[in-house]
C-alpha cells in the first residue's frame, strides 16, 4: 500500500516507519526536516534515497520518500500528496485543529485514515490535571471526554484533531504512556538517572497511581492492524495490565539490574517533581483496550519483555540534559517517615 505519514522521525513515528517499510508498504515521510534519524530508510545513504515527493529515489524503486514542509501548510502538503497517490494516511503529528484541517483538505475521500491521539482525551485526565476523582475505572472508549480544552498548552488538543478525523470515518488510536526506544519524554528517568548515578536509595511516594502504558512497537503494531481494514471510530491502545506507580519503579530497577536499590517510602507533599508521580493522585488513567483486541485483532507483545528492551536502550543512551543534583533526594532521605 502508498500510505503518507505525517511526522515519521521521532519515536512513535520513527517506530511506525519502521514497521511498515519492513511489511512492504511504499512510504512518503512528510516532516520539517529538524530530525532525522540515522540509517532511517529514504535519507541519503540509506537504501531508497530521496529524490522529488512522488518520485523513485536516486539509485532505484525508494520504498520510503521524505517531504520537508510544513505539515500546516495545506497548499504544500497536497502538492506533495497529490502526485504520491496514497492509499492510506497515517498522522502522527495532528495536535491540533488546524494541523488535522490541513491533513484532510490534502487528500480525497477514498484514503484510509488513521490518527493517533491519546488518552488525554478523557475527562479523567483533566482529573489528574486538577486534583479531582471524575470517572470509574476502567476508562473504556465510551468515558467521559474531557470539557475543558488545552490542559497541556495552546498547541495541543487532540479533541480538536479527534472531531475533524472521526465525521471522515477514520480510525483514531487513543495511546496510554508510550514508552520504548527514542522516547524523548523519558519516562523511565525518574529511576534511571538515579541508577545511573549509583544512587542505592530513592524516596518514593505511596505509589499507587495508574497509568496505563503501551510500548512504542506496539503502537506501531495497532497502526498497522488499522490498516488491514476499515474500523472507523476511537481505539485505546494499552497493555492489558498496569502495574502502579512503586511497582512500576520497581519493574524498571529490575530491569536495569538494580533489584537491590532501596526505595524509600516519604510523605508525598515532600518529593521532588520528577517523582511526583509516585504520590497520591486522586484520579487514576487506567484504561481497558480490550476493543482494539476484539476489534482490530491488535495484542501487544510481552510487556516484560519490552520493557526489559526499552530500560536497555535507554541506560545505553542517557539523555543529554540530564541532571545530576540530588540534593533534594538527599534531604528527603533525612527525614523519618515513621
Amino acid at each position: 500500500m502508498r500510505i503518507a505519514i505525517l511526522g515519521g522521525t521521532r519515536f512513535i513515528g520513527r517506530a511506525v516507519v519502521e514497521r511498515l517499510t519492513a511489511e512492504g508498504h511504499t512510504l512518503l515521510v512528510v516532516h520539517r526536516g529538524d530530525h532525522e534519524p540515522d540509517g532511517q530508510p529514504g535519507q541519503p545513504g540509506q537504501p531508497g534515497q530521496p529524490g522529488q515527493p512522488g518520485q523513485p529515489g536516486q539509485g532505484g524503486s525508494a520504498a520510503v520518500e521524505h517531504a520537508h514542509l510544513d505539515r500546516h501548510d495545506g497548499a504544500a502538503l497536497a502538492a506533495a500528496l497529490t502526485p504520491f497517490d496514497p492509499g492510506a494516511l497515517v498522522d502522527i503529528s495532528g495536535m491540533n485543529a488546524a494541523a488535522a484541517d490541513a491533513a484532510l483538505g490534502a487528500v480525497g475521500p477514498s484514503v484510509k485514515l488513521i490518527a493517533l491521539s491519546s488518552v488525554d482525551a478523557y475527562r479523567a485526565y483533566d482529573g489528574v490535571h486538577s486534583d479531582r476523582t471524575t470517572d470509574s475505572l476502567p476508562l473504556t472508549e465510551e468515558s467521559p471526554l474531557r470539557e475543558r480544552r488545552f490542559v497541556d498548552g495552546p498547541q495541543y488538543e487532540n479533541l480538536e484533531m479527534e472531531e475533524r478525523y472521526l465525521p471522515r470515518g477514520a480510525t483514531v488510536l487513543r495511546l496510554g504512556a508510550v514508552y520504548g526506544e527514542h522516547d524523548y519524554q523519558k519516562r523511565f528517568e525518574f529511576v534511571l538517572r538515579r541508577v545511573r548515578a549509583g544512587r542505592r536509595r530513592i524516596p518514593v511516594g505511596s505509589g499507587q497511581f495508574l497509568f496505563s502504558r503501551v510500548y512504542v512497537g506496539d503502537v506501531a503494531a495497532a497502526v498497522s492492524k488499522a490498516l488491514d481494514g476499515d474500523f472507523p471510530g476511537a481505539f485505546n491502545i494499552t497493555e492489558p495490565s498496569t502495574a502502579p506507580y512503586r511497582l512500576f519503579a520497581e519493574q524498571i530497577l529490575a530491569a536495569a539490574g538494580a533489584e537491590d536499590t532501596e526505595l524509600v517510602r516519604v510523605r508525598d507533599d515532600l518529593l521532588p517533581e520528577d517523582l511526583a508521580l509516585t504520590g497520591a493522585l486522586t484520579q487514576h488513567l487506567l484504561v481497558d483496550s480490550s476493543k482494539a483486541r476484539d476489534v482490530l485483532g491488535w495484542a501487544p507483545a510481552d510487556p516484560a519483555a519490552t520493557l526489559r528492551t526499552a530500560v536497555r536502550w535507554h541506560l545505553a543512551n542517557p539523555p543529554a540534559d540530564g541532571s545530576d543534583d540530588f540534593s533534594a533526594d538527599d534531604e528527603l532521605l533525612g527525614v523519618k517517615t515513621g
